[in-house]
Order: C-alpha cells, then structure tokens, then sequence
C-alpha cells in the first residue's frame, strides 16, 4: 500500500477541503508533504490575519536585523553592522536571555533575545568584515542541585 493510499489526509484536495479554501500553491498531483516551502509565507499570512496591527514575524532574522542560529552546545547570533559606524565603540553586553548591544552612532542599543538560556560568561565576539558575531554556550540542562540552607 503507496503512502498517498495510507494517509489521504496528506492530499491537496483533503487539506483545501478542510481548511475551507483553495490553496494558491497546491499543483495537481502533489501531496501535502512534497513542497513544503509555502509554509513560512501561509503561516505569517495566517499570523497576520489573526492578530492585525502585530508584527507576526516568525523568522530567525528579527527586527533588530540579527541572524540567531542554535547547536547542540551553542548560540551563535551574526549581526551587519552599518558603514557608518565605528566597530571600536561598540559594546556587546550577555545576559542569559538576552544580549545588549550598544555603541551605535544613533546612540539607541539593541537587544537580541536569545532562543535559549546561555552562560553569559562563555561570550566570545568577534568582528570582521562588518559582521559582529556572538557565539555564547547554552545553559546546560543537567545543573547539579545547590543546596540551600535553612535558617534556624
């Protein structure tokens, strides 16, 4: 038995009937699953649609201009710096939410939420090219138990 015979659910014709719509991107024959490339731009029109006035950006590059990637041990968040400004002056500031970056020749700061908790101290920042990268361990997930004393 073909996957398409298994799961009918993953036919164009089942998912526009469901949704209540005809979908502009569905092309005879495909599944649901073959090109999912028009989720991103569905998605941020559905956003859109459900809270109007919001800016329902899902995308890893936010309004600060930031990338943020994520590995298994790190976060890395690669930030283009103007021309105008001077890289000299700028100032990075880690927490373990988020990061502060000031310096600008506007005189306003940014800050760059991370994806996850980080150790601040692990921060390591390098420019070149115009590009300021950030690369900042994430915050282990087997923290060991500190004891807490009661007072008596």
């Amino acid at each position: 038995m073909s996957g398409f015979n298994r799961h009918p659910w993953l036919k164009w014709d089942h998912v526009e009937k469901f949704l209540g719509q005809k979908l502009p991107f569905a092309e005879k024959g495909q599944t649901f699953l073959d090109n999912m490339t028009w989720v991103e731009g569905y998605v941020q029109d559905m956003l859109k649609k459900a809270m109007p006035g919001m800016d329902a950006s899902i995308s890893t590059q936010g309004a600060t201009g930031a990338e943020i990637f994520e590995t298994h041990e790190h976060v890395i968040v690669k930030v283009k710096i103007a021309k105008g400004e001077d890289p000299r002056a700028l100032r990075v500031f880690v927490k373990s939410n988020q990061m502060k970056l000031t310096g600008f020749t506007s005189g306003k700061g940014r800050i760059i939420k991370f994806p996850t908790l980080v150790l601040p101290r692990s921060a390591r920042v390098s420019y070149k090219q115009r590009l300021l990268q950030i690369k900042v361990r994430k915050r282990g997930l087997k923290e060991t138990y500190t004891e807490a004393y009661i007072r008596y």
